[in-house]
């Protein structure tokens, strides 16, 4: 912990994750406690954030390390019965006492709070039940409806998409798609409905090469295509998209249907809330046979 701090005070900057207080808080607590609290507990950073007490951080002014004194000490369980009468859900904290350049400084470490939002859970002086602050870089700020969508967002989960097999193989030219393998993770509580789909195959310079609409999963569907995925489950299988011999010629493709050049995939979806989501992978490989690949015969002839 010495050297974590050490580094803070030396190279660390206020942030969502480390605020500096010249002065201990007072062992009963106060009104700016609990806001700090509040914040830094709200907090989006992933991972431990620290309050450290001593250090005179002003804009302006060359930090210094003010220090607290021996009769500023407090019990960590001081801090933390105070914490846990006023804010809910509970949040928990250790509090370490450093010695720095001759002095004494102090750091509440706040770290696991992945229960949030965390409000004041009564009335304090000017407190108000139910104030819900939340830190923004090296400011504590009234949490906002999108803070709230954030914060549930991540409670309930997402919606996940991974292409987990680079190939796309255009093999069904009498249906005229081509097959990618993908999972499908709705991690959230909620189902989410896929309504259309499309896979942009491009080059290293980032140019679209071709478009192809998604028809199906597992089965083509056509132009009516629609997914559900029930709340917390993946799907895993053939993604279905729309494939051409014209798409052949503009990805080079030889008269055995295949490229040493390499393409970029990025799959998007929509769902019925007009959601989207994508993903993508680097190192795609096309290839085909059969019908699909007259286009390239014919070509190859007429050279």
């Amino acid at each position: 912990m010495k050297n974590i701090i050490k580094e803070l005070i030396e190279n660390g900057f206020e942030s969502d994750s480390l605020d500096f207080k010249e002065r201990m808080y007072p062992k009963n607590g106060t009104p700016d406690l609990l806001k700090d609290i509040l914040a830094m507990a709200n907090s989006n950073y992933i991972g431990p954030r620290y309050i450290v007490m001593g250090v005179k951080d002003r804009i302006g002014e060359i930090r210094s390390i003010s220090g607290i004194s021996s009769e500023d000490i407090v019990d960590s369980s001081s801090y933390q019965q105070f914490i846990l009468n006023n804010i809910e859900p509970d949040v928990n904290i250790n509090l370490h006492y450093i010695d720095y350049q001759d002095n004494k400084v102090a750091v509440i470490e706040i770290d696991g709070s992945d229960d949030k939002p965390y409000l004041l859970k009564k009335q304090y002086k000017n407190l108000n039940q139910g104030l819900c602050l939340i830190r923004k870089g090296s400011t504590n700020s009234i949490a906002n409806r999108t803070d709230f969508d954030r914060i549930y967002e991540k409670k309930t989960g997402k919606f996940e998409i991974k292409i987990i097999d680079e190939h796309l193989r255009a093999i069904k030219p009498v249906d005229g798609t081509a097959l990618l393998d993908i999972s499908l993770r709705n991690l959230s509580t909620n189902p989410v409905t896929i309504v259309s789909g499309i896979l942009f195959v491009k080059d290293y310079q980032n140019k679209v090469r071709t478009k192809h609409v998604v028809y199906g999963f597992e089965s083509e569907m056509g132009a009516d295509f629609s997914l559900e995925i029930p709340p917390k489950r993946e799907l895993i299988g053939e993604l279905h998209v729309g494939f051409g011999s014209t798409d052949c010629l503009k990805l080079n493709l030889d008269k055995y249907g295949y490229t040493d050049e390499r393409f970029i995939f990025e799959l998007h979806f929509r769902d019925s809330y007009d959601n989207e989501y994508q993903t993508s992978v680097n190192e795609g490989f096309v290839f085909a046979k059969g019908e699909f690949l007259w286009k390239v015969a014919q070509k190859m002839k007429n050279e």
